[in-house]
């Protein structure tokens, strides 16, 4: 009850001196005074002051890898997630990219890897009508973008001594401004290998050998609306450039004979480099989309492996190679 009384005479006195104050206006600090270096009415810095606030949500694998180029590879699965697991059953050793341990369920403890309820297999959301003719949304996903047919010369010359059929050109002997004529593969890198529960990123000297991984199913898609599909300014202007040419390409697909409909690889040291898709010359103007649904990205481990309370991890490589070289 005492505190109460405190309080009420502390309020009381507060506002007998408003009452009193005098009623002198308070200017604040001057905007033109603030301008101005002789008055420094603000210890030298300007008013008005902005800052900037950022609010992000974002959906999928958007991550630039950096790579430019009228042929370029622009996006691969940047994680596989085969879950976390509570025990390695020599009977059951298949394991999907949705993190689950195919025919037995109950051995599926977390979603992620890391240890997450949310598996970190990216799929690719998309509402191009095309790449969802080709069955490619939803899918962990590797981009061909393909522009060469709106190549030009960045100058006229004969400083290329290897081009003999133009003088004039600075192409190489045998480049085109045609789709086509490059392959995609992808190998693996090494061996599943535990990390260093201190430092995630670096592997300790425990491996398995004798692990494998299968992609089945492979999905493809082709789009013209590259720019809407990459979101990167590079590709901004590549619709008005097809529009400017001249004669305007037949846009073809990759023919599926020569898509990789289903492929594996040993994860081992220095791989073999294995084909996924092939385009010919005019093939795969746009963007080429080919995916894969997390279940049918398999990891399968081998019998009599004996694991540890660990991450495992290994690495694959993915290259676009130009058949012109």
């Amino acid at each position: 009850m005492k505190f109460t009384e405190l309080t009420s005479s502390v309020l009381a006195g507060a506002t007998l001196l408003s009452l009193m104050a005098p009623t002198a206006s308070f200017a604040g600090t001057s905007q033109l005074g603030s301008q101005d270096a002789a008055s420094n009415d603000n210890g030298g810095t300007k008013l008005p002051q902005t800052d900037k606030t950022v609010a992000g949500i974002s959906f999928g694998d958007n991550s630039d890898n950096g790579n430019t180029g009228y042929l370029r590879l622009q996006m691969v699965p940047h994680t596989l997630d085969f879950g976390n697991h509570k025990i390695l059953d020599d009977s059951k050793l298949d394991f999907t990219a949705d993190g689950k341990n195919t025919s037995l369920s109950t051995n599926n403890l977390k979603a992620s890897y890391e240890g997450g309820k949310t598996n970190e297999t990216a799929v690719l959301n998309t509402n191009d009508p095309e790449l969802k003719k080709g069955h490619v949304d939803g899918t962990a996903w590797a981009t061909v973008v393909d522009k060469q047919v709106t190549r030009k010369d960045s100058q006229s010359n004969s400083a290329n001594p290897n081009n003999t059929t133009d003088p004039t050109s600075d192409f190489w002997e045998g480049t085109t401004s045609k789709a086509g004529s490059w392959k995609l593969s992808v190998k693996s890198v090494d061996a599943l290998t535990a990390m260093d529960n201190a430092d995630p990123s670096k592997p300790t000297t425990e491996t398995i050998t004798g692990a494998k991984l299968s992609f089945d199913n492979t999905q493809y898609g082709q789009t013209q609306q590259v720019a809407e599909l990459t979101k990167d300014t590079q590709d901004a202007t590549y619709t008005s450039d097809v529009a400017a040419l001249a004669t305007q390409p037949t846009v073809a697909p990759v023919a599926t004979a020569n898509i990789n409909k289903s492929f594996s690889t040993p994860l081992a040291v220095g791989g073999t480099d294995i084909t996924v898709a092939e385009a010919k010359d005019g093939e795969g103007q746009g963007a080429n989309v080919f995916g894969w649904t997390p279940e049918n990205i398999k990891l399968t481990m081998p019998a009599g492996a004996e694991v540890t309370n660990a991450i495992y991890k290994a690495n694959l490589t993915w290259t676009l190679s130009s058949t012109v070289a």
